[in-house]
C-alpha cells in the first residue's frame, strides 16, 4: 500500500513533537523523515498544534502524551480536526503504572499522577488509532480504547550494519560496556553481584556511556559522556566487544523495546541481559548473547566471552543478522506509512456519505 490518502494524493502527516531526544527520533523522526525521502508520504514536524494545522493534514500524530497542559492541548486539536483527519497517539512506554520513582523522571508531581492517567486514558479515547513499540505494551493500551493499537518496532539506521564490528586482539582485555542514564540505578543493583562477579572473574574493562555506576557494583570503570547527537552516541558504543542490558522486571520495564541489544547486534556486538521480557523477544540465549536471571548466570557469561574469542565474534554476527531485520530504512518507512494509511482509509470509509 502507498501512502495515498484519497484519489492518489500523497499522505500529509503532521508530527506534534515534545522533544527532539532519541525516542522521538526512533518511533517517529527516522521512520517519517526516510518514508518522506522516499516520496511515500509528505511530513512538518511541530512543536505546537494550531487549529489552523487542521485543514493541512491528513494524520496528525502526538507523541508520550503525559503532561496534563500537554493533554489537555490534544484534546482541544483533536475535538477541533475535520472528521477525515485520523488522530493518532504513539507510546513506547506504559506511561499508566509508573512507580513513585519512576514517575518524576517524566516531570509528572506524584500528587497528581492519578489525575494525569485519568487524563490520559481520555485522550486514548479520542484517538483513531494507537502506536507502540512493542506487543505487551500494545495489551496494556488497548484496555482503553476501542482504537485500532498497532505495534510498530522499533528500528536502526542502515549506517550501524556498515560499520566494521569489533574486533579483540590477542591479549587484550574483554572491553564490556553499557550506556544509558541514572534511571537504571536499580536495575544496576538488582544485578550487581553477578556482574561484578563476571568482570572481576574476566578481568574485564569496563566503560559506561553516561551514567557512573561503578560505585553501585563496586567495579573500577572508564565513563563516557552520554552523546548529545545519535550519530556521536553510535560511536561511543561501537568498540565495546559485549553489551550489558541490567533490567529488572516490573509493570512499566515489561513495556520496554529490547533497544539496547538490537542497537548492539546493528554494530556486531553480543548483548548479555536481563531474562526479561524486553530481552526475551529478541535476544537468542546462546546464539546472540545471553539472558540472565542469577548473579550465577551473569557471572558465568561474561567470563565464557571473555575466555572464547571465536564464540563471541560468531554471537556478534549471528546478532548483526537479526538486527538486518529491523532496518528505518528497509522497514519503518513502509510500515509507518501503510499503518497510518490503512488507518485513514478506515475512518474514512466509516463517515457518512454526502
Amino acid at each position: 500500500m502507498s501512502g495515498a490518502a484519497a484519489d492518489g494524493v500523497i499522505m500529509r502527516i503532521t508530527v506534534w513533537r515534545q522533544s527532539t531526544d532519541f525516542l522521538f527520533l526512533y518511533r517517529l523522526g527516522y521512520p517519517l523523515w526516510e518514508a518522506q525521502c522516499q516520496g511515500l508520504v509528505e511530513v512538518e514536524f511541530r512543536e505546537a498544534w494550531e487549529p489552523s494545522n487542521a485543514q493541512a493534514s491528513d494524520v496528525l500524530v502526538a507523541q508520550r502524551m503525559l503532561n496534563p497542559v500537554e493533554i489537555q492541548a490534544w484534546m482541544d486539536a483533536a475535538s477541533q480536526l475535520p472528521e477525515t483527519t485520523l488522530r493518532v497517539l504513539e507510546y513506547d512506554d506504559d506511561l499508566l503504572r509508573l512507580r513513585p520513582n519512576e514517575i518524576a523522571q517524566f516531570g509528572v508531581d506524584p500528587r497528581e499522577y492519578a489525575a494525569v492517567t485519568g487524563l490520559v486514558a481520555e485522550a486514548l479515547r479520542l484517538a483513531d488509532l494507537v502506536t507502540v513499540s512493542t506487543p505487551y505494551l500494545g495489551d496494556q493500551l488497548a484496555r482503553l480504547t476501542d482504537a485500532p493499537v498497532c505495534v510498530l518496532p522499533n528500528t536502526i539506521q542502515s549506517v550501524l550494519l556498515d560499520q566494521p564490528a569489533p574486533v579483540r586482539e590477542p591479549g587484550q582485555q574483554l572491553r564490556v560496556g553499557w550506556a544509558g542514564t541514572s534511571s537504571h540505578n536499580e536495575d544496576w543493583q538488582h544485578c550487581r553481584r553477578g556482574i561484578h562477579e563476571g568482570l572481576t572473574a574476566a578481568r574485564a574493562e569496563l566503560v559506561l556511556a553516561g551514567s557512573d555506576v561503578s560505585d553501585i557494583i563496586r567495579y573500577p570503570a572508564t565513563v563516557r559522556p552520554w552523546a548529545q547527537e545519535m550519530g556521536d552516541y553510535y560511536a561511543t558504543i561501537c568498540d565495546f566487544h559485549v553489551m550489558l542490558a541490567p533490567l529488572t522486571d516490573t509493570p512499566f520495564n515489561r513495556s520496554k523495546s529490547p533497544l539496547k541489544a538490537l542497537e548492539a547486534a546493528g554494530l556486531g556486538i553480543p548483548t548479555i541481559a536481563a531474562d526479561v521480557t524486553p530481552y526475551r523477544d529478541f535476544v537468542i540465549p546462546g546464539e546472540t548473547g545471553f539472558l540472565c536471571s542469577t548473579a550465577a548466570q551473569w557471572k558465568r557469561a561474561i567470563t565464557a566471552l571473555a575466555n572464547d574469542e571465536a564464540m563471541r565474534a560468531e554471537m556478534g554476527r549471528k546478532a548483526r543478522e537479526v538486527a538486518a531485520g529491523y532496518v528505518t530504512q528497509t522497514l519503518a518507512a513502509t510500515l509507518w506509512t501503510e499503518t497510518y494509511a490503512t488507518a485513514l482509509a478506515r475512518k474514512r470509509a466509516a463517515l457518512p456519505v454526502g
